[in-house]
């Protein structure tokens, strides 16, 4: 073969190779493009059930539940005429309409200060989007204005006031467990101390360990837990006292008995020391940066109550 033969045939190698790239990256930037919204769509409905279930609106089986005057919660269904959702003798799956529709008619999206007070993202000057998507990893609970979710009532919209009392509060909890950031959502009820539920969204711990954290039986032990250490004669001092819920290395029973530090306690998991002080310490670190918030709505909660009676 000639010079010149090498020559050409090297050329058109070297063009073949050129054009494979920029069709093949042509080709992953569109799909990016495609793929890109539904992604975020995907995202969106993931992050709103796991609101939702801690705050036990959403089951683990995807149905919804609601609660009673008296505290418990039972089956319900999703009305599409009321928008609200009402007690069910059977179980009916939600649909995924359904759950963004809730989430959005009942989840204020509020940010609250060092002094406790509650504002709406245009209130602070803050870009929403901007501010959800940059502030994750670092903590919403370090910054200045820390991120808070407020649950509406199963009420028709024109019922809601001002004055309505709450159906309760959400706080991100975020932390480190053993291989990787952890974050989770905290619900409490109106009086901002007592666990609605709890969720961890986001953890990469190991399956069968510390995994363990992610699923429905270690959550529903949080049901019902104070985030407010209570003194050794059952009180609580909200200004003074720990905040966070402890998870022991071995169970509550065993541990602590039935003292009032059990009321904010949980058991461990068997292998995962790791994880479960990453856990203790999520909830002592996030939630301390939010007691001015946590005194006004319990103080407010209780000014509500008084008025009722």
């Amino acid at each position: 073969m000639t010079e010149q033969k090498k020559h050409y045939s090297n050329t058109r190698t070297i063009i073949f190779v050129v054009l494979i790239c920029f069709v093949c990256a042509l080709i992953l930037s569109v799909l990016s493009t495609l793929l890109k919204k539904p992604q975020e769509d995907a995202e969106k409905l993931y992050n709103s059930k796991q609101l939702l279930i801690s705050a036990r609106i959403l089951n683990y089986q995807d149905g919804f539940d609601v609660m009673e005057s008296n505290g418990s919660f039972e089956m319900a269904r999703f009305d599409d005429s009321t928008q609200l959702l009402e007690k069910s003798e059977q179980f009916v799956k939600a649909k995924d309409d359904q759950i963004l529709t809730l989430y959005s008619s009942r989840v204020q999206t509020r940010l609250t200060n060092k002094d406790g007070e509650v504002f709406t993202f245009e209130q602070a000057g803050i870009n929403e989007q901007e501010y959800m998507s940059k502030s994750e990893k670092l903590g919403y609970a370090k910054l200045d204005y820390k991120l808070l979710y407020i649950i509406l009532p199963n009420l028709p919209e024109n019922q809601i006031t001002d004055k309505t009392p709450v159906y309760g509060y959400v706080i991100p909890i975020a932390g480190y467990g053993l291989w990787d950031a952890i974050y989770g959502y905290l619900c409490l009820e109106a009086n901002a101390n007592t666990i609605i539920g709890t969720t961890w969204y986001n953890q990469k711990e190991t399956p069968g360990l510390g995994g363990e954290i992610g699923t429905a039986e270690w959550q529903k032990q949080f049901y019902g837990k104070k985030i407010f250490l209570e003194n050794t004669d059952g009180t609580t001092n909200f200004q003074r006292s720990l905040l966070g819920i402890k998870v022991v290395k071995t169970t509550v029973k065993e541990e602590l008995g039935k003292t009032p530090a059990s009321n904010s306690a949980v058991d461990g998991i068997a292998g995962a020391s790791i994880t479960i002080a990453g856990v203790t310490e999520a909830y002592r670190q996030t939630l301390g940066p939010y007691r001015p918030f946590l005194i006004k709505a319990h103080n407010n909660y209780l000014n509500q109550t008084n008025k009722g009676k």
